[in-house]
């Protein structure tokens, strides 16, 4: 383990872990403990993990707020949390993807600064701020993590773990993340921390790397267990990266977003992203585990459980990390308890949470690269086992120096990919945002595997300067999509002005709250996907609300100042960093 300087630790904390207003306003809180982290769904006036519990549903059971009430909704406070920098179309950075955790009438945020903040919500006052980087500003999803009288956070470019005193924001200590191994500068730790049972889980993502999951003691920081993403010699899977020049060591399947916990088999359950390079194929020959998969790994020793990989040697960016919703359902007459993904091929996955094998996957949007998901194995149909080339549907796969290969491809690359979704377990029903679009590619040559400057380059995520693509993002709109669980169809598609990706909010009475790149945060019903409330913060929202309770009474919260992303006509809009709370009279 290595301690980075604790003087420094200690200067930054004397002079930037600020105190306003005092603490005698704020509301008494109890330590998080392990068991009421399992238990947080029984908590409803908390949100105490970035998806409100470990099973990454996005859904309140509060009910105060709802389908009668809901167009009372009103501005009950606003606190700026720091950092300023013009938004910029097209563009994810410095957009606020931070998600807000609540307890006990205190809210802890980061910003896209590597700032954490602590607001006594009975006031509006922020206790202190604890600035953490000079790094810059970068767009990091997930939140802070909680645990015993903590709060940890890891920053998202030079990947430091820090342990904060809660009552004073103060360092307790701070540890380098990063994998010594890896390529220097590429490793981001994008999706946020997890606290299971004395750990602290952070993940890493970037160009031409293996990315990794890893767990850190909550006491003293020590590295416990780190899991590679790709595997390395002598590990399995090794064997499906089938080339002569270690394309592994460059073979990315990112880990962008937090994981799901799993308490019951004790599982860390996550997906991953796409080989690289992606444009080039044959630099990469056979099925290239685990990209594009749903993993499991156990808790304790970070070993692989199970893994599903949805398209073997793919060649369009199709990542899985969209959170892994955990529920349990009735398929065919019979209970199930299972993982259930929105994947950005245009598939909705559902896999027994067990071992992960292939329950049924459905169309959410409208694939084309395939002429379907064999019903057995969940492979594409045209996918060849042992084959160390793919081919999908006819032209659909990549080929270098072919123009005709790879053109209006749907989905587009993006059509949904970090953004939460929400389950509803009353309903069954799981809402999932979308951007309406397809996209081309081609690529003009092989990419070198003899050049020695691939490690760590940018280039490798698609294929240098040989690989271009076209996609009609800058007049898509977005769409908000509704999935019955139980049988996979898609019960609900309504198309919204603008690419959305702040993620959603369910609550119990049936409402869908999400935000929009023009700013408004927005509620719908449920069933109908009506819009039944809207209000403009003036700022775009590029994060997803969450909800709670003070005092008895139930609030709406979400951070602003996301990026208005691929709309020019919102092009004018400025990224204003603030947590907005609203609620009823």
């Amino acid at each position: 383990m290595k301690i980075l300087n604790l003087s420094r630790s200690a200067m930054v904390a004397a002079a930037l872990a600020l105190s306003v207003g005092g603490f005698a306003a704020a509301s008494v809180a109890q330590e998080v403990t392990f068991e009421r982290l399992k238990d947080a769904a029984s908590e409803p006036q908390n949100w105490l993990l970035p998806y409100g519990d470990y099973t990454a549903r996005s859904f309140s059971a509060l009910t105060e707020i709802n389908k009668d009430n809901v167009k009372d909704l009103e501005v009950k406070m606003m606190v700026a949390i720091g950092g300023s920098q013009p938004a910029s179309v097209g563009g994810v950075s410095p957009a606020q993807r931070a998600t807000p955790l609540v307890k006990d009438g205190l809210m802890y945020v980061q910003n896209a600064w590597d700032q954490v903040s602590k607001i006594d919500l009975k006031t509006g006052k922020i206790l202190w701020t604890a600035d953490l980087s000079g790094q810059g500003a970068a767009s990091k999803f997930g939140s802070v993590a909680l645990l015993g009288d903590s709060v940890y956070y890891v920053s998202r470019n030079d990947l430091i773990m820090f342990k904060l005193d809660d009552e004073t924001g103060d360092i307790v200590w701070e540890i380098d993340t990063k994998d010594p191994e890896a390529p220097a500068g590429a490793q981001r730790a994008t999706g946020g921390v997890l606290a299971v049972d004395g750990k602290i889980i952070t993940s890493a993502a970037g160009p031409a790397m293996r990315s990794w999951i890893a767990a850190y003691s909550a006491d003293d920081g020590s590295l416990l267990w780190r899991f590679y993403s790709i595997p390395g010699p002598g590990e399995p899977g090794h064997e499906t990266w089938a080339d002569d020049h270690d394309a592994y060591l460059t073979g990315g399947g990112g880990i962008w977003s937090t994981p799901s916990y799993d308490a019951e088999s004790n599982a860390i359950i996550f997906g991953t992203g796409e080989s690289q390079p992606w444009a080039d194929p044959a630099f990469r020959p056979g099925d290239n585990l685990y990209t594009n998969s749903t993993v499991a790994i156990d808790a304790d020793t970070g070993k692989l459980k199970w893994y599903f990989q949805e398209i073997p040697q793919e060649t369009w960016d199709y990542d899985t990390i969209n959170p892994k919703m955990l529920y349990d359902i009735n398929y065919n007459g019979e209970s199930r308890k299972v993982v259930g993904t929105f994947s950005r091929n245009g598939f909705f996955y559902t896999l027994d949470r067990a071992n992960g094998s292939f329950i049924y996957g459905t169309a959410y949007r409208d694939p084309n690269w395939t002429a379907g998901l064999d019903p057995k194995t969940g492979k594409p149909v045209e996918y060849v086992p042992g084959s160390l080339t793919q081919e999908y549907a006819p032209n659909a796969s990549l080929k270098v120096g072919d123009t005709s290969t790879a053109q209006n491809i749907c989905p587009a690359l993006q059509t949904s990919t970090w953004w939460p979704p929400t389950y509803n377990p009353d309903t069954k029903v799981a809402y999932i945002q979308a951007i309406d679009a397809c996209f081309s590619q081609s690529i003009d040559e092989h990419i070198d595997p003899t050049r020695t400057d691939l490690a760590g380059n940018p280039g490798m995520w698609g294929g240098g300067n040989f690989w271009k693509f076209d996609y009609a993002f800058p007049n898509a709109p977005g769409l908000i999509i509704a999935v019955n669980t139980e049988t996979g169809e898609k019960v609900k598609q309504i198309t919204v002005d603008y690419p959305t990706n702040s993620g959603l909010l369910g609550t119990a009475s049936d409402l869908v709250f999400a935000g929009s790149a023009d700013g408004r945060l927005i509620a719908y019903d449920g069933t109908t996907m009506d819009e039944v409330w809207s209000f403009n913060t003036g700022t775009p929202i590029g994060a997803p609300p969450i909800s709670y309770e003070v005092d008895g009474k139930q609030y709406v919260a979400v951070v602003t100042g996301g990026s208005p992303g691929f709309a020019p006509a919102l092009q004018g809009m400025q990224a204003a960093s603030q947590v907005v709370v609203f609620g009823l009279d």
